[in-house]
C-alpha cells in the first residue's frame, strides 16, 4: 500500500502498518494471511481507516473509538457506500486489532 497524504487535512496523523490475521485468529474466508492497514486520525479524534488483503475488496470505515470499541459511522467498500449488516466480521476484528494497539500505543 502506497503512502498517502492525510485523508483529513494537514493536521491529521497517519499510519501505515501490517496486520497478521493468522497471529490475530482473523479468518477471512479466502485466505489472506495479512492485511495492510493505513489509520487516519484527524483533530477530532476521528478515524479513516483503509483494509488491503490478498483476494479481498479495499475497505475504508470512518469511525471512532468509545468505551474501547470501534464505532464504524460510514464504510466503503471499493468506493462504494455499503450499510453496516454488509461489513464482514473479519473487517471489523481488524478494526478491533486497531482499537487495541491505539489503547497501547503501538499503532
Amino acid at each position: 500500500m502506497a503512502s498517502k497524504p492525510p485523508v483529513h487535512g494537514s493536521s491529521a496523523r497517519t499510519k501505515e502498518f501490517d496486520i497478521d490475521l493468522v497471529a490475530e485468529g482473523i479468518q477471512t474466508g479466502t485466505g489472506p494471511y495479512s492485511a495492510s492497514v493505513v489509520v487516519s486520525v484527524d483533530a477530532n479524534s476521528t478515524l479513516r481507516i483503509e483494509i488491503e488483503a490478498a483476494n479481498e475488496l479495499n475497505w475504508e470505515l470512518d469511525a471512532r473509538i468509545a468505551d474501547g470499541s470501534l464505532e464504524i459511522g460510514r464504510a466503503f467498500n471499493d468506493g462504494d457506500g455499503v450499510p453496516d449488516d454488509v461489513i464482514p466480521n473479519w473487517v471489523k476484528r481488524v478494526g478491533g486489532v486497531i482499537v487495541d494497539r491505539m489503547e497501547d500505543d503501538r499503532v
